[in-house]
């Protein structure tokens, strides 16, 4: 009997460590922007007409996108260049875009094309910029932009989007101290926030790493990262009240783009998720902080954002 009582022990033991060890997947698309810095502080490089966010992705173009589509030279003869019907149908969302857009925003969208516009010199241009609205099929207002951009080059090719996965929570400095001598017009008396921020770049190999690391690796590497940027807080911005715990690893699945079967193929990284400690009761518990990470064990670039830049 104690035989048997020690081995259904050891069992429940090893079913209860393996669910323990068992990831979650990652659900929590949705992101509130007024509590988010704005986008030109999280993506500086994009043009801000071709920048938009949705859920935890955000979708941008650099300048130099046209590099990519195999223009050696931007500009080109107006006659030679791809026609509008043409560039329409390229750049409408297929099937991958539509799931992702779906997937971050928690609901069906379905898209209308609105205009299309030819960026061009005099007698010559460079691509296409076409413009879809987006709205909800069940009606209602939508959570993302109206309006989605999406560039064709004048061969008549899409150039994609840059892709990041991001994440942000604001946080409270302590107020600053009242300088006697400053204009009491241009006295900061609030709290001034700031914003650890997450940005990791997709890219279309991920979908195919060449090596995945184990999870306990890519929790260890998030957690290096993470300890870096909490230091930076602690040392630049004086903020040592601010402590943070680890939560949990989680895995997340984004529709990425269409095989030549017509099929969705899925880009996987992992949420490795931290939670601010606070001692006073809250009703509402602080907001999760991804780090996200790439199979292949890329960390997402972490910076604290700090709304005082801005003046």
């Amino acid at each position: 009997m104690k035989r048997l009582l020690l081995m259904l022990t050891l069992f429940f033991t090893g079913e209860v460590a393996a669910v323990a060890q068992t990831h979650t997947a990652f659900k929590d698309w949705k992101m509130n922007a007024e509590q988010m810095p704005s986008l030109r502080e999280i993506e500086r490089n994009g043009s801000s007409a071709l920048t938009f966010r949705l859920g935890h992705v955000i979708f941008a173009y650099d300048p130099d996108a046209w590099l990519r589509s195999g223009q050696r030279e931007r500009p080109v003869e107006l006659d030679s260049l791809v026609r509008v019907g043409i560039a329409v149908t390229v750049s409408e969302p297929d099937a991958a875009f539509r799931a992702l857009v779906n997937q971050q925003l928690g609901q069906k969208q379905t898209f209308q094309f609105q205009k299309a516009e030819l960026t061009n010199w005099m007698n010559v241009g460079s691509e296409w910029t076409v413009i879809w609205k987006m709205l909800p099929v069940l009606g209602g207002l939508s959570e993302g932009p109206e309006q989605i951009p999406v560039l064709v080059d004048s061969q008549g090719a899409l150039i994609p989007h840059d892709r990041y996965l991001i994440d942000t929570v604001p946080l409270l400095l302590p107020k600053p101290e009242i300088d006697p001598e400053q204009n009491p017009l241009y006295r900061k008396t609030e709290r001034p926030r700031i914003w650890p921020c997450a940005k990791l770049k997709l890219e279309a190999a991920d979908i195919r790493p060449r090596k995945r690391l184990v999870p306990a690796e890519i929790e260890k590497r998030a957690r290096q990262a993470f300890d870096k940027m909490v230091d930076r807080l602690h040392e630049i911005y004086k903020a040592e009240a601010f402590q943070f715990r680890f939560v949990n690893l989680q895995r997340a699945k984004l529709p990425w783009s269409l095989n030549s079967e017509g099929q969705i193929e899925y880009l996987h990284v992992w949420a490795v998720n931290f939670q601010e400690v606070r001692t006073e009761k809250l009703k509402t518990p602080p907001e999760l902080f991804t780090v996200w990470v790439k199979e292949d064990g890329t960390v997402a670039d972490l910076r604290p954002i700090d709304e005082r830049d801005r003046n």
